[in-house]
């Protein structure tokens, strides 16, 4: 009897012992998951490193430090940059658009392309006058909103100081003692050995496939549709490609969502030249990337049907907030680890797969 009072009252405290750390990590939980997610995909980088850097007791130390400085200049560096961008070009926008001689403007375009496109059909359809439907107050509103959201990003410079340095810092021991985490892991669990490297290997996998894959995918997406939109002149490149990179996440339609308004524009503005080279643009140089690149990186992760792995994104996003792109698919793939461990340790169907 003692001795189980005993065990009781140890996974009592346990228990609290981990529900307290959880309050004391939760403030923090986006910047670690993300700092353990990217140590993931800049492993080999870290490798590379150490190799170069020989033997030593301070190689890996070196090492990582000179793996979170690549990620510095090449990754965090331009991000800033181009959030500067996008709010400058937000602002020039909503400038524009307050400006009655910009919404008129605008207007006008609007009606003269509708008469051009009555004309072309011989009449058939009558003409649309945009006057009585003010377009541009929409897109005033959404710029309102998308301003206000961006300015108090903005402001709170501090906490986000403060998440990128717990992001590198998380990065940098994950990558350097993530070995070691993982041995402890393993010792911690009462899951049999292979069970657990199985389980870790497939949330790696996972890691790979979103992280590595559906993003680096919708980033390089995204920048050739901004680069498009620069080149054959419409305004705010950097916003309208950071919505494509966003919209690139969405199943069959992805940039085409940005790419089509940008075509219509042109046509719109007159610039039938211009909107056949985007259309081009789209279709050879961002579409491409979709359909070859984008299943050659997210082929490399977890065998899950892309809709289940879509639905864990939105699902994570709208529970966990943004640290819920990487939560979700990997709570997914986590109970689809366990699952097959089910299948071929409980169910009788052999072990075939671990």
């Amino acid at each position: 009897m003692n001795s189980r009072i005993s065990s009781y009252f140890f996974f009592i405290l346990l228990l609290a012992a981990s529900v307290g750390a959880i309050i004391i990590f939760l403030p923090f939980l986006t910047p670690v998951v993300l700092g353990a997610a990217a140590s993931v995909i800049v492993y080999p980088v870290y490798r590379k490193w150490c190799g170069l850097l020989g033997k030593g007791n301070l190689r890996e130390n070196l090492a990582a430090m000179l793996t979170v400085l690549v990620v510095i200049v090449v990754i965090l560096v331009p991000v800033f940059f181009l959030m500067g961008r996008i709010y400058s070009e937000i602002q020039t926008l909503y400038i524009v658009l307050t400006d009655e001689s910009g919404r008129g403007e605008v207007i006008g375009r609007l009606n003269d392309f509708s008469q051009s496109i009555s004309d072309s059909l011989f009449g058939i359809f009558p003409a649309y006058s945009f006057d009585s439907l003010n377009i541009t107050e929409y897109l005033k509103t959404g710029l309102v909103w998308l301003f206000t959201n961006l300015d108090t990003i903005f402001t709170g410079l501090i906490k986000v100081g403060i998440y990128v340095f717990v992001f590198l810092l998380s990065m940098y021991y994950f990558m350097r003692d993530g070995a070691r985490i993982k041995r402890k892991f393993i010792s911690w669990s009462p899951l049999l050995d292979k069970h657990d490297e199985y389980i870790t290997a497939t949330l790696k996998r996972a890691v790979l496939s979103v992280f590595g894959g559906t993003i680096v995918v919708s980033v390089i997406q995204g920048i050739l549709t901004g680069l498009g939109f620069w080149l054959f002149g419409i305004p705010a490149p950097a916003v309208w490609g950071s919505v494509a990179a966003v919209a690139a996440f969405i199943p069959g339609l992805g940039t085409s969502l940005v790419i089509v308004p940008g075509i219509l524009y042109l046509l719109i503005m007159g610039s039938y030249t211009y909107a056949l080279g985007l259309a081009l643009w789209g279709v050879v140089a961002v579409g491409l990337i979709d359909n070859f690149l984008g299943p050659h990186l997210v082929n490399r992760g977890i065998h899950i049907h892309p809709f289940l792995i879509l639905i864990s994104v939105l699902g994570g996003l709208t529970t966990f907030g943004p640290v819920g792109f990487i939560l979700g698919p990997l709570i997914l793939a986590f109970l689809f680890a366990l699952l097959e461990i089910y299948r071929t340790s409980f169910s009788g169907h052999g072990e075939e797969g671990l």
